[in-house]
């Protein structure tokens, strides 16, 4: 090695004093034609060869060890409806995978059998521990759990157990095991236990489980549900919900009723109460009163026309 960096040093500095010379002005540029020569210093040569070296010596990673150890443990999939690892997955005769809460909120829950990825319907689908093998592939006559009324088949019974162990009445603390025999029992549980209150409108129209729902105090549940705040001789226009708290129910301000969402209350007040026609007309919508007749609605559509006398002429 030290004579192939001697030779290489002495043909660096003929000519014109060498690369030293031209204030080490050198690249790699002019390789093809017209060119000037590439030049290396003795530093450059020897870096060369001990990587030469090197890489008659080094491994590849075909005959060692690779990046990844091959008994090193997949990462659990993530569903892509929730975003949550998946523990058993479900699988349906598209065999497109979701996990098995997702797939029995869907069937228990929304009552909708459909696939929500390409939106086929689902006969019938099946919880698994692994994803290896798709719908076709189980022996379903051989499969001796399941759940006929949401046609779902387990592949083993801690998986039919897990799962249906979900739709349960479970109380919604987390460090509590208590599971009630229906929703009346488990408020009065909630209530007598854990000192705390359950929104009956929530229960009823909020697509969630048991142990999913949120528990309040009474002083908040009176903010979730403005209607157990009656006042007494608060008329329909007393206490607008201008600042109406995040997350409670809107209340119609003429019944003093809570309904569970804007669309509920907005069909509520189609039904129950009137728009002023005039109003409607100039453009002024969503502006509901009581019903025709009364004494709200007159005084409403005074300030639209020009008094009237009892021979009904102006």
């Amino acid at each position: 090695m030290a004579t192939a960096v001697q030779q290489q040093s002495q043909a660096t500095n003929r000519g014109r004093g060498g690369a030293r010379a031209r204030g080490r002005r050198t690249n790699n540029r002019g390789r093809g034609r017209g060119g000037s020569a590439v030049t290396k210093s003795p530093s450059d040569s020897g870096v060369a060869d001990l990587t030469d070296e090197f890489n008659d010596t080094a491994i590849s990673p075909a005959e060692g060890e690779t990046d990844t150890p091959a008994n090193e443990e997949r990462e659990p999939d993530v569903c892509w409806i929730c975003a949550e690892k998946i523990k058993y997955y479900s699988l349906g005769e598209c065999n497109h995978v979701t996990c098995h809460v997702c797939a029995l909120r869907l069937r228990a829950l929304y009552k909708k059998n459909e696939c929500t990825f390409c939106k086929e319907p689902q006969t019938a689908i099946i919880f698994a521990s692994t994803a290896d093998k798709q719908f076709q592939d189980y022996d379903h006559a051989s499969m001796q759990f399941g759940d006929a009324k949401l046609a779902i088949r387990f592949e083993t019974q801690e998986i039919m157990e897990d799962s249906l162990l979900i739709l349960r009445f479970n109380c919604p603390d987390d460090s509590c095991d208590f599971i009630g025999n229906g929703w009346a029992d488990l408020k009065w549980h909630v209530k007598d236990t854990h000192k705390r209150l359950m929104c009956d409108l929530c229960i009823r129209n909020k697509k969630i489980f048991a142990h999913e729902h949120t528990t309040y105090t009474p002083d908040q549940l009176h903010i979730h549900l403005p209607s157990m705040r009656r006042t007494v001789g608060a008329g329909p226009r007393h206490g607008k919900q201008k600042d109406k708290e995040a997350g409670s129910h809107p209340m119609c301000e003429f019944c003093r009723d809570c309904f569970y969402g804007d669309d509920e209350l907005f069909a509520h007040m189609r039904e129950r109460h009137e728009e002023c026609f005039i109003c409607k007309k100039q453009g002024i919508l969503h502006q509901q009163y009581v019903r025709s007749g009364s004494l709200e609605l007159d005084r409403v559509l005074t300030p639209h026309h020009p008094p009237v006398s009892r021979a009904g002429k102006i």
